[in-house]
């Protein structure tokens, strides 16, 4: 069997893991890295025995499919090349810094008859996959992703550089448009926002609560689904995840709660009752599965011809969110002392 063959373009923080991971997958040839930087590309070029390569275009003929991590202001022009040529491209989260760029991506990839996939990586999180699994009807949906600063995606804010993977992990769970977005935010360090609330109301009647911040002591990525068979909650760093549900007699007469109720002579003892009795709770823990590597794999696949899991359409909606929220946002800049964003449109 032919293997694949893969480049990675931009070698940083994050592209150094996807060479790699890519390097020791077994129906991939990492052709090459292509990074600017001379000495960074020919360190991680050596470490996998691979080539290093100074421009995109340079590896245009001799791969199948490319991943590009570079800093989200040069997405397109990395990419635009091999979308052109019709290869598989893999671009990392968020798969522009404007939507309109964004839009111009997919725009290329269909005309060039190019798959193009986006690294929203936590959709490859087994925390979030079990998760997934075991959701009914969602109705509620809280997220939680925040995290000290680390200095890095200092050229988008907040909302471009976190919120967005739960923008899609919501609008994934939701299976619906978004039609109301309210929002609001700070400028700690800057230039951009460092903090943002938003609470996105799906046409299906579903609403998720989503926070991000980038100034906090100690990092949390979570979430949270009520839906019509319970509740469920994931930490998708630790990958636990927390099952509460009705019985299986309050869920077939969910009426007999308030015969409990009444049951029951003192109030005092009615929750050690109703979580000990009528609630079953279960604790779960996920699978310690790499989900960049879970990803990639996703990726030779779909250069291969399956669709992926995270197109470019998928990301395009998610980054239309995502600039709703930050259009619509009001906030604070601490250095400021002073209100800053656009009054608040009517979403």
């Amino acid at each position: 069997m032919s293997r694949s063959r893969i480049a990675v373009v931009g070698v940083g923080a994050l592209g150094q893991h996807h060479a790699r991971i890519l390097s020791g997958m077994g129906d991939v040839e990492l052709v090459g890295v292509v990074d600017s930087r001379e000495e960074r590309g020919l360190e991680i070029a050596q470490k996998h025995q691979t080539r290093w390569f100074a421009r995109a275009e340079d590896v245009l003929g001799l791969v199948d499919g490319v991943v590009i991590a570079v800093p989200t202001v040069f997405h397109e022009e990395a990419a635009a090349c091999f979308l052109q040529a019709g290869l598989g491209v893999l671009v990392e989260k968020p798969l522009a810094a404007e939507l309109s760029t964004a839009r111009r991506l997919q725009e290329q990839a269909e005309a060039g008859g190019a798959v193009l996939q986006v690294g929203h990586v936590e959709r490859f999180n087994p925390a979030f996959e079990a998760l997934q699994d075991r959701v009914g009807r969602p109705l509620y949906i809280r997220c939680q992703r925040v995290s000290p600063y680390t200095f890095r995606s200092t050229d988008i804010g907040v909302i471009h550089d976190l919120m967005i993977h739960d923008i899609e992990l919501a609008q994934t769970l939701a299976g619906a448009a978004v039609e109301t977005v309210d929002s609001f935010g700070a400028v700690t360090i800057g230039p951009h926002e460092d903090f943002a609330v938003a609470r996105l109301r799906f046409a299906n009647g579903v609403i998720a609560d989503l926070t991000a911040g980038r100034m906090c002591p100690q990092a949390e990525r979570s979430i949270q689904v009520w839906h019509d068979r319970g509740f469920l909650s994931a930490d998708l760093q630790t990958r636990k995840l927390t099952v509460w549900q009705p019985c299986d007699a309050v869920a077939a007469r969910p009426e007999m709660v308030h015969d409990v109720v009444a049951a029951t002579v003192n109030p005092l003892t009615l929750k050690d009752e109703v979580f000990a009795k009528w609630l079953k709770h279960e604790e779960i823990q996920a699978s310690d599965a790499d989900a960049l590597t879970a990803e990639l794999y996703d990726f030779v696949a779909a250069v291969g011809g399956r669709q992926p899991r995270v197109s470019g359409a998928d990301a395009v909606r998610a980054m239309a969110i995502a600039e709703r929220v930050r259009n619509g946002m009001q906030g604070w800049s601490w250095q400021s002392g002073s209100p800053f964003g656009a009054e608040r449109r009517a979403a």
